[in-house]
């Protein structure tokens, strides 16, 4: 499966995450202590500057159209001023953002993934802006999204969008080989087979060998829990039952040749996609622009379905979906604060942020994906309401999955493992050495944890 389009970087570079509402009160008395102290002692407490002289914010984002978002907040809004720089998605992004807020001078608002926000709670990296986001803002969003950004009751964050997986595939080539759309992962893997069989050059898809996070949510559609907790003390656990279940299907296909194992970044995938070998992909609602952008002289030969299930049944993981944060350095906190519920809840800002195709991105506010929906062209899937299909699938998401408390080392430590698919290591050795050095990763954080 292919996490983003290989032409172009991915804009949230995975992992769709539901985070579970696990208080810092269930956790040990050191993410306590981080999660209570974490607000700024100097944080303003007006909500604005003036037009004589306004707030100044800094922001932080690898998302499209940011400046163009920027542009547009700074020309509509005379009291609060924002200065925009661009980041990296994935580890070296978040390396960069780590690395300005223990030196004290971390932007004041920054795009995190909602995985990743409880690793920036447990240090006391982000402030509780709870008092900035009035309830009347937070029953705008999808509960799943409200409690991606909450913990013990408090708003670390704004959510901006939800990233259903769903699957993308090539219209034509799929009746060229006469395929089916697969309904249930036996569809899939005999659509796999025949497409082997008509040409084995061609794979149905492209398992991406640098980011283990799609797998994440495939694990999660089925079912799996890889974290959770009990008392004071976390429990990982990457290797239950359903987690082993879609391990077992996935190495088959690998070992049988029936899947690509490219990094996203291979020049080989992008050639391969741009030749048609590569016939579909599994991804969020945000790659929808980037395979336009990536695959424009593809025009009207791609389609959006809903992901496979092993019963037929729609559910859904997630890969990918953001929110907006204020690090513990800014002393405007509530100009962030309000800036990042204008970016997520403002039509103008929706609007600007998916013109020209530049974002695709499911906005968690019901309303504002009503404006995106409008706003997106959808020409380049032959006139699909691409915008609907996806609005369907975050319906289907599963709820119960949470995410631990160190996950940017989690997707680190599972990086190596992953990198050895197809090349003689497998799926399942690479989830027992990331289990591992995730609950070591957690002691060393000073939290109680038992594998699960």
């Amino acid at each position: 499966m292919t996490l983003s389009s290989p032409a172009a970087p991915a804009p949230s570079r995975r992992h769709g995450r539901k985070l579970a509402a696990a208080a810092c009160a269930v956790l040990s008395l050191t993410l306590v202590a981080a999660c209570g102290s974490s607000k700024s002692g100097t944080a303003s407490t007006a909500s604005t500057g003036s037009a004589a002289k306004p707030t100044e914010i800094t922001f932080w984002s690898w998302t499209k159209n940011s400046d163009a978002v920027v542009a547009k907040f700074n020309a509509t809004h005379t009291d609060v001023h924002v200065t925009y720089s661009q980041i990296t998605s994935g580890t070296d992004g978040y390396a960069k953002i780590f690395a300005a807020i223990k030196a004290g001078n971390g932007p004041d608002l920054f795009n995190c993934e909602y995985s990743e926000l409880p690793n920036f709670v447990s240090q006391g990296d982000v402030q509780d802006i709870t008092q900035y986001v009035p309830a009347g803002v937070t029953s705008k969003f999808a509960a799943g999204a409200v409690q991606s950004t909450t913990l013990d009751g408090k708003t670390w964050a704004v959510p901006y969008d939800v990233e259903p997986q769903v699957l993308y595939y090539r219209k034509d080539l799929f009746q060229k080989y006469h395929l089916t759309v697969p309904t249930t992962w036996d569809q899939f893997k005999a659509d796999a087979v025949a497409l082997n069989k008509a040409d084995p050059k061609a794979k149905l898809v492209n398992f991406a060998t640098d980011d283990a996070s799609a797998f994440a949510g495939l694990a999660w559609q089925a079912g799996a829990q890889w974290f959770s907790t009990q008392g004071e003390s976390w429990k990982v656990n990457f290797q239950d039952a359903a987690t082993l279940k879609v391990a077992s299907y996935w190495q088959g296909l690998i070992d049988a040749g029936l899947v690509g194992t490219a990094t996203t970044s291979d020049p080989a995938l992008a050639a391969d996609t741009t030749a048609g070998n590569v016939l579909a992909q599994i991804n969020g609602p945000f790659e929808a622009a980037y395979l336009k952008t990536g695959f424009a002289d593809q025009s009207g030969k791609w389609a959006v379905a809903q992901l496979p299930t092993w019963d037929g049944t729609p559910a859904a993981g997630a890969v990918g979906g953001s929110s907006y944060a204020v690090s513990k350095d800014s002393k405007n906190a509530a100009a962030a604060a309000e800036f990042a519920t204008w970016m997520s809840t403002d039509a103008d800002a929706v609007a600007t942020r998916v013109q020209g195709g530049a974002s695709s991105a499911l906005p968690a506010d019901s309303a504002m994906a009503d404006v995106a929906q409008k706003s997106f062209d959808s020409s380049f899937y032959g006139g699909q309401d691409v915008y609907a299909l996806n609005k369907q699938a975050a319906t289907t998401v599963k709820t119960g999955w949470t995410w631990g408390p160190t996950m940017v080392s989690t997707w680190a430590d599972l990086a190596t493992p992953w990198g050895r698919l197809g090349k003689g290591g497998t799926i399942a050795a690479a989830l027992k050495t990331g289990q591992e050095a995730t609950v070591q990763q957690i002691k060393a954080a000073g939290l109680s944890v038992s594998n699960g």
